[in-house]
């Protein structure tokens, strides 16, 4: 038995904007201080994105293959921080201007990238663009948008500072693949990912978002997989990753279903906040079954301490992304 429970990894705020209203809402944390952005020598992002051979250029191989001779499946290391803009209670990405947020996730890669060897680190952003609400709105699905105008920005920022972006979508009512194909746009982008965080997904459940943690089965992880590998096939696009997020068994259902495409990484972030002990605890439980990739998040202001770079390199098998909230 764990010594201290896992809670949710919640990103809920009341100084949420009105248009944003939120449900669980915590106090705000302080935003921790900032130091200059060190540069980041071991793997690039445009490294990364050459490495990966182009579909049209494959003789016969699967993509997984030509990416595990190209990198290794232990390289390189990703670092982002997880946010709703201008909203520091949702987590480290709105507790700094757009340009700072990219400079903080610099800061946070280089030390893994300090701890990691020769293995390297990517600095990504991890930015939340679909925001589970209270009320079912006009559609029906709890669910708010960040402006496409605003998501573009984002997309832009990530362009010229060479980093990662990670769209993640709250699902509330919604479907996971029509709100993928919403983000078509920006993922047809080699440097942009997408993430759904199950924790809304509460359909099933009859139920508000806030009100019951929600469920994702494995058959709408498919579908979206799917639309994601056909998106690298059309585009000659490197692989797309598929961030998922879960602290609880039921958050994440039938992972046994799941189909691996080459074209696709599945990662699974352990999304809880808690000691140590029940962090690994529940990284081993989650985040290293049913995924392809492991992933952990790191909550500055709710684990009791934070997790360092050190302690995670020195698991068996560390996380190949760590999401700092």
């Amino acid at each position: 038995m764990l010594a201290v429970m896992i809670l949710p990894g919640t990103t809920s705020a009341s100084s949420a904007p009105a248009s944003f209203p939120r449900t669980g809402d915590r106090a705000d944390p302080r935003a921790p201080a900032e130091g200059p952005a060190p540069i980041l020598q071991s793997v690039s992002l445009e490294a990364l994105l050459s490495a990966i051979t182009p579909l049209s250029t494959r003789s016969g191989d699967s993509l997984a293959a030509t990416e595990q001779r190209a990198t290794g499946l232990d390289a390189p290391q990703i670092v982002s921080v997880y946010g709703f803009p201008g909203i520091c209670t949702m987590g480290e990405l709105g507790c700094h201007e757009a340009a700072a947020a990219v400079a903080r996730a610099r800061t946070l890669a280089a030390a893994y990238d300090r701890a990691n060897g020769a293995r390297g680190v990517l600095p990504a952003v991890h930015l939340i663009v679909a925001v589970a609400q209270p009320h079912p709105g006009e559609d029906g699905t709890y669910l708010a948008w960040m402006p496409e105008e605003t998501i573009r920005e984002w997309v832009e920022l990530a362009r010229r500072e060479r980093v990662l972006l990670f769209l993640d979508v709250q699902i509330g009512w919604s479907d996971p693949l029509r709100d993928a194909r919403r983000l078509e746009w920006a993922l047809e982008e080699p440097f942009v990912h997408l993430a759904l965080d199950p924790e809304f997904a509460t359909r099933g459940r009859g139920l508000p978002p806030g009100d019951a943690i929600g469920t994702l089965d494995a058959p709408a992880v498919n579908a979206v997989q799917g639309y994601l590998a056909q998106l690298v096939r059309a585009g000659l696009l490197p692989s797309k990753m598929l961030v998922l997020h879960q602290f609880k068994p039921t958050m994440l259902t039938n992972k046994a279903l799941y189909v691996d495409y080459a074209e696709t990484r599945r990662i699974i972030d352990m999304d809880g906040f808690g000691s140590p002990e029940a962090k690994l605890s529940g990284y081993d439980a989650y985040a290293r079954v049913g995924a392809e990739h492991a992933a952990l998040k790191l909550f500055f202001h709710w684990d009791a301490p934070v997790l360092t770079p050190e302690v995670l390199q020195a698991l068996p098998q560390p996380p190949d992304y760590v999401i700092y909230q």
